[in-house]
């Protein structure tokens, strides 16, 4: 399972004093959406639409002896059918799965001591294959492709994140590529990672939040954060993960492949984004966005970024989230140009370290790549999903000011479908699903504008 030691703080490179804050949408036809409830599945929820439209994966982290509770849905989500992978080996959970076409489905699963496990099928979902990334990683992987080719990043025990490639669709792997610091080219390519001291003297504090590959060009995007020596204090002796960066695959010297960082946003008192929780899509017209889930300007909250040059640049972050309470765990997907969707658990106080009720959120984001996001917010879910303090803090949870609630565990998902329909997943432990154990909650868009075709996820 995952392991989380500190919080991140993030701050925008120049900025005005005063937040930016999205617009909010006067649409004529409201957001509304459906739910099917997957009983006892389980917190840290995936979803996964194939190209078509007609199969749907979804899963919580109550596996039992399987590396997740595995659902499908091979009528658009209408009804869904227990799976039951069979594999040589089960890891501890955090799966993570993606349609690379209409049948072949690539997941990674944890496994704390043997290495990462890459399971790929190619009948959606029925039969498995297995193979290992023998390197020993202590937090999430996360995976994409593109083709035959295969991409996997976790953090290692030594402390530095790394990204491991396969061309024969996870048969094989080549050398890990380190997302930064010692082996890593950065100034050669142009770019402005943190140095070998950061990364492994005086940083320590890493996390890799997201991966993503762009369907039609094959880019590969990494999204992680880093602290800085500022925030070490008697209150952070681990510090804060200050600095978000996003990191593209690109051509190295002698035909070899290099992480290529430029940051997001760089550091300021008082912001606090989690780390790990962070978000990243793309959208069908290339444009690349970052959801940063934290404390920023006095708003626990999702804070949106683009970039249109793969990662090089990136805009002022805004506030998408909901005004004035807490806005939590938020993921985004891409649809047409300029519109994502996104979902986030949306607090009744500002503090997530409290025990309030929480909602399940979900957003329609238009004129998403311009200074002046347009939202249309709905709640999805009529009861609340969640009734307990949510703390983001992984192992610190217990300690003063960190909360204790880690029911739901760390993650949401969501994605968009090619017919421009939304869809969400999340955890539920409250009145929504009738209290006790933890439940995955699988919403549908039934009504409101399109999203347009979505990105394969």
């Amino acid at each position: 399972m995952r392991r989380r030691t500190a919080v991140s703080a993030l701050a925008v490179l120049a900025m005005a004093t005063a937040p930016l804050v999205a617009q909010a949408a006067t649409p004529s036809r409201s957001l509304a959406f459906g739910a099917k409830v997957l009983r006892d599945a389980g917190g840290e929820p995936n979803v996964a639409i194939s190209p078509s439209g007609r199969i749907v994966l979804a899963d919580g982290l109550s596996g039992g002896n399987d590396p997740a509770a595995l659902y499908r849905s091979t009528d658009g989500g209408k009804t869904y059918t227990r799976l039951h992978p069979k594999l040589d080996n089960v890891g501890g959970g955090d799966w993570d799965m993606h349609f690379l076409n209409e049948r072949t489905v690539i997941a990674v699963d944890l496994s704390l001591g043997a290495g990462i496990y890459v399971d790929v099928s190619r009948d959606a979902g029925t039969t498995w294959t297995q193979s290992t990334i023998a390197m020993d990683v202590y937090d999430r992987p996360w995976v994409g492709g593109h083709g035959e080719n295969l991409y996997v990043v976790a953090k290692g025990f030594d402390a530095v994140p790394y990204v491991f490639l396969s061309n024969d669709l996870g048969a094989t792997f080549g050398a890990p590529i380190p997302l930064y610091g010692t082996g890593a080219l950065p100034a050669e390519a142009g770019g402005t990672s943190p140095t070998p001291t950061e990364a492994l003297v005086t940083n320590q504090n890493a996390y890799v939040d997201n991966l993503t590959v762009d369907e039609h060009t094959g880019d590969v995007y990494v999204l992680y954060g880093i602290d800085s020596p500022q925030t070490y204090s008697q209150t952070k002796p681990l510090g804060t993960p200050s600095r978000l960066y996003v990191a593209h695959l690109e051509a190295g010297p002698a035909g070899t492949k290099q992480m290529v960082s430029h940051p997001v946003y760089l550091g300021g008192a008082g912001d606090a984004f989690y780390a790990g929780f962070n978000w990243m899509a793309v959208d069908q017209a290339g444009t690349l966005y970052v959801s940063g889930n934290g404390l920023h300007k006095g708003h626990q909250s999702a804070f949106l970024s683009y970039s249109k040059d793969k990662g090089k640049t990136w805009s002022p972050l805004i506030d998408v989230g909901t005004p004035k309470v807490a806005s939590v765990y938020a993921a985004i997907a891409g649809g047409a140009k300029g519109t994502l969707s996104l979902v986030y658990l949306e607090g009744t106080k500002t503090d997530p370290n409290v025990a309030q009720n929480w909602y399940a959120t979900m957003a329609r984001i238009t004129a998403a790549d311009t200074a002046k996001p347009v939202v249309q917010r709905v709640r999805a879910v009529p009861q609340a999903i969640h009734t307990k303090d949510i703390c983001l803090d992984g192992i610190l949870c217990g300690l003063p000011g960190f909360g204790d609630n880690r029911d739901l565990l760390d993650y949401i998902d969501n994605a968009v479908g090619p017919d421009g329909t939304a869809w969400a997943v999340v955890p539920s432990d409250g009145p929504a699903t009738g209290n006790g154990s933890t439940s995955v909650i699988v919403l549908r868009q039934s009504g409101g504008p399109s999203h347009g075709k979505g990105v394969a996820s």
